[in-house]
């Protein structure tokens, strides 16, 4: 089966592994299609993002618009089928076509740069004036890793007016907010002993203190509540089972909505241990985000939405994103890409070939709007 260039490109993305850390493959491959689609100044930059624009956005690095995703997944990769369907492989979903519906559909701002610059198409006859729309196009490293690298690189030399993060939404979604996260290490100590001994027992301890904790939240799945889990547990030896173990380390992944205190929830983590239970906050911690359905920038998505035919969803998510780090900086942020979200971080990952064009056909309309420039 051939496949256009478009599909062609999201498939070798697909199977190009890019665990966080190590997306080097992945960045050449974007940069190679960022030129063959024509966009100016493609670089990889000192932490492995992939960048480019349709203006000199190292001379002027405030874009009117920043379309950016991340090019890393998480660990487990496999086979990478496709049919007349779609592609199933790691990153299929989370986030590789969102990534690739962002470089295709940027594409169709190269020619409006260069019309705004009164290019002809040999490339002959440039003038001074900028595009209608100063655009940059970003797939970033690091996303699944807790540091963010990439995203908060990006940031510190790119200053757009507004930006789009690569998240899945099914082509039809508009993700408004997303949930912050803590992340809470615990180390709990006692003495192993025989389990006949009457001794201080660490996993005591431990139980102790989450009664504590969901006493006062609950657990609840609305987007204004406070959610925890515990995601990972070290202790004691199986062949041990009648030894009290000294010990017990724990983490707690800890997801805040934007209308909590972070300072306090933090807080409140730290001073609910009881004696013996060692607790610290892993840094950063990230404050949720959240965009109004009225700002112009929700506006135009929703206007290019319903220019595909489509009928506009407005989200709200409780895991996190890079769009955290750009709302915290003050950069009015939506996510936005295609894909189920619900197939994230799952064996099942799979993008249907008519999810990720219809996205490059939102996105289209979406760049052609004359709201996001700040002309």
């Amino acid at each position: 089966m051939t496949l256009p260039a478009r599909r062609k490109f999201l498939l070798e993305l697909v199977k190009t592994k890019s665990f966080s850390g190590h997306e080097s493959a992945a960045a050449l491959l974007c940069a190679q299609r960022m030129r063959e689609l024509g966009y100016q100044h493609v670089q990889i930059d000192k932490v492995g993002n992939v960048v480019g624009g349709n203006y000199d956005y190292r001379k002027d690095p405030h874009p009117d618009l920043l379309l950016f995703s991340h090019m890393d997944t998480v660990g487990g990769f496999w086979l990478v089928k496709h049919d007349e369907q779609g592609v199933s492989g790691r990153g299929a979903v989370d986030a590789k076509g969102c990534l690739a519906s962002y470089i295709e559909a940027g594409a169709s701002m190269m020619d409006a740069a260069r019309a705004g610059r009164g290019e002809a198409a040999s490339g002959a006859g440039r003038s001074s004036a900028s595009p209608p729309l100063k655009l940059v196009v970003a797939g970033v490293t690091r996303e699944e890793d807790p540091t963010s690298e990439g995203a908060n690189h990006l940031l510190s030399y790119l200053k757009p007016r507004l930006a789009v993060n690569g998240e899945p939404s099914n082509c039809s979604g508009v993700t408004l907010g997303y949930k912050g996260r803590i992340l809470v290490e615990c180390h709990s100590s006692g003495s192993p002993m025989h389990a006949g001994a009457h001794a201080e027992n660490p996993i005591e301890k431990t139980i102790e203190y989450y009664e504590k904790l969901r006493a006062h939240f609950p657990r609840h799945h609305a987007f204004d509540s406070v959610i925890f889990n515990v995601t990972h547990i070290d202790y004691g030896k199986r062949s041990e089972l009648n030894v009290i173990p000294g010990k017990l380390d724990f983490y707690i992944d800890v997801r805040i909505p934007p209308s909590a205190d972070i300072a306090k929830i933090e807080h409140l983590f730290l001073s609910s241990a009881p004696a013996g239970l060692e607790v610290s906050i892993i840094k950063p911690s990230f404050p949720g985000c959240e965009l109004s359905a009225n700002h112009p920038l929700a506006r135009a998505l929703v206007a290019a939405i319903r220019s595909a035919k489509l009928e506009p969803r407005y989200l709200k998510k409780s895991g996190m994103a890079d769009m955290n780090l750009s709302m915290a900086l003050g950069i009015p942020t939506l996510a936005y890409g295609p894909g189920d979200s619900k197939l994230d971080h799952t064996d099942k990952e799979f993008i249907s070939w008519a999810d990720y064009e219809k996205a490059v056909e939102v996105l289209e309309h979406f760049l052609q709007n004359p709201a996001l420039s700040a002309k």
